[in-house]
């Protein structure tokens, strides 16, 4: 007998179906209205309690929101309605795998391949999973299970061929990498890792031959493209990268860092005019790019036109990140065009908005510097100390403008100050070390921080000439020779060390030597009074050469 029930009653009993709010749930769900599926997934799951699938559907929702520990009870208790349905043990592996619970993933992937031993995703998961632990001699075995009853399963070849790369196995790699390839002929990944293989190996026309592969299967993909002018910059064909570059440009005219990467190629390689319109292009579309902006000063730096450098220059946010860097550039400008003045007053004028930026005070102080007001200089640079206390540089750059006004005594204190927090800086340690030894006290110590900065720094020429120095102090004046005409080597227009050398061959009765080394030391020195000591020095060595030679009758 057929029984109609009445429109309201089956209206209701529609309305109380599971299904109704399990597609409901599911329509919520495609919409990205995950609450709103939440709640009807829930509903249908009250109305049929033992649904291990509508749990699973419920975790997956969870999984998606970031919250693993409800999508973890949820497939729990799924498990205990239906303990053998694969697709919810798979989720709460990758669930376990996700809180970095591996072990109770492994166990449940050994699980699925011991109900199944073709389950290729069960195998790929675990072996993932040691891959992600570095164990790549385990994942390799995982991966070998899959190709005993499917030999041309892509993803266990790849697989293989990525382990074997980890391995630096390469010969296995390229042959597990070749299978893919040949079974798959534009799979991108395998094209890639080949070409990356044969970048690191040296080989970049191998690697370049892979990647075209790639462009033939999918010429518009830029991963190869990009790795294509990459290998140009680095063989320094940048001519040739510069036209793979512009393809990429061709391809995506939004991408504006590929334009950054040509400009950058084009000042590289000393072409201005072009870098410049390609950093001008960039600005256009973005005028806060500062980095763009200092490479753009960099250009018109390059192309010799100060004025429109400096500009650009003083266009970057003294809060970017890159405003330290075009300070630094800045102050050299306005020192090599001798325009300190100017200089001075525009770093002051930042200072107005930006009085914490230690950097605008130390590049104010070399300004002053420049100008030889030293202690305008100092004081300018213990404003930055009190703003970055303890920074060894500052530090050391005041005892360097002290002894330039001569008060010697004040430029140890600094460096001394300077070794207290940092004993290994090897300036101090050499500053100190040649202080004492020129002044011929503390010997022994003298020579202990000048080796210890010279370990630091064996090829400094000017802490060569302070161990060279120190042993004519201490009459060692052969040892003294030999590490002076070392320093000599590194710094062959050093007035200072000139004359050292001239000292010494006087100390060892050299004197015809010691004359031509005054002399070299007169040409190279620029200061008037330094020139009149020398002069008296060589005139000294001189007057000892016809002494001889009067004795020699």
């Amino acid at each position: 007998m057929i029984v109609f029930l009445p429109l309201p009653i089956r209206a209701e009993a529609e309305a109380s179906s599971p299904i109704i709010f399990f597609m409901k749930g599911y329509h919520s769900e495609l919409r990205g209205k995950y609450e709103e599926a939440i709640d009807n997934y829930r509903s249908a799951l009250r109305l049929d309690q033992n649904s291990a699938e509508l749990r699973g559907n419920l975790a997956m929702l969870f999984v998606k929101k970031g919250d693993m520990d409800e999508a973890e009870r949820l497939l729990k208790e799924a498990l205990l309605i239906d303990k053998e349905n694969r697709n919810i043990l798979v989720l709460l592996a990758g669930i376990y795998s996700a809180k970095g619970e591996n072990e109770k993933a492994k166990q449940i992937y050994e699980a699925c391949i011991a109900a199944n031993k073709e389950d290729t995703e069960a195998y790929i998961y675990l072996g993932s999973l040691y891959m992600a632990e570095k164990k790549y001699d385990q994942a390799v075995k995982v991966y070998e299970k899959i190709i005993v009853y499917d030999e041309e399963n892509v993803m266990a070849l790849y697989y293989l061929a990525r382990m074997h790369a980890e391995m630096k196995d390469y010969s296995k790699a390229k042959d597990y990498y070749e299978r893919v390839i040949d079974l798959k002929p534009g799979f991108e990944p395998a094209l890639l890792d080949m070409g990356t293989l044969w970048e690191i190996q040296g080989n970049f026309d191998k690697a370049i031959e892979y990647y075209q592969k790639l462009i033939a299967a999918d010429p518009e993909n830029k991963k190869a493209r990009s790795r294509i002018a990459t290998i140009f910059v680095k063989k320094k064909d940048y001519n040739r990268a510069i036209h793979e570059f512009e393809k990429l440009s061709d391809m995506d005219r939004e991408d504006l860092s590929v334009r950054v990467k040509i400009g950058l190629l084009h000042l590289e390689e000393e072409r201005y005019e072009e870098a410049i319109r390609e950093f001008n292009i960039v600005l256009a579309s973005n005028p806060r790019a500062d980095s763009v902006r200092f490479y753009l000063a960099l250009a018109w730096k390059g192309k010799g036109d100060t004025e429109k450098a400096i500009t650009e220059f003083l266009k970057i946010d003294p809060k970017s990140e890159e405003f330290a860097n075009a300070l630094r550039s800045l102050t050299f400008l306005y020192i090599k065009s001798g325009s300190l003045d100017e200089g001075i007053e525009r770093l002051e004028r930042f200072l107005e908005g930006n009085g914490k930026n230690a950097d605008i005070y130390i590049m104010l102080s070399m300004l002053y510097e420049e100008k030889q007001d030293y202690k305008k200089a100092i004081a300018i640079l213990e404003k930055a100390q009190e703003i970055r206390p303890g920074n060894t540089d500052v530090l050391y750059q005041i005892g360097t403008l002290y002894e330039r006004l001569g008060e010697t005594d004040k430029a140890l204190e600094q460096m001394e100050q300077v070794l207290e927090i940092d004993p290994d800086h090897a300036n101090a340690l050499n500053f100190v070390g040649y202080t004492w030894a020129d002044r011929g006290v503390r010997l022994a110590e003298a020579e202990e921080k000048i080796k210890k900065a010279l370990k630091q720094k064996p090829d400094d020429g000017y802490i060569r000439d302070s161990i060279g120095w120190l042993y004519y102090k201490k009459g060692q004046y052969q040892l003294a020779l030999t590490e002076l005409l070392q320093a000599i080597q590194v710094l062959p227009d050093d007035p200072t060390i000139t004359e050292h050398i001239g000292d010494v061959y006087v100390a060892l009765a050299e004197y015809s030597k010691a004359v031509d080394f005054f002399q070299k030391s007169i040409a190279l020195e620029k200061k008037q009074e330094k020139k009149k000591q020398l002069e008296e020095k060589k005139r000294q060595a001189e007057q000892k050469i016809k002494g001889l030679q009067e004795k020699a009758k």
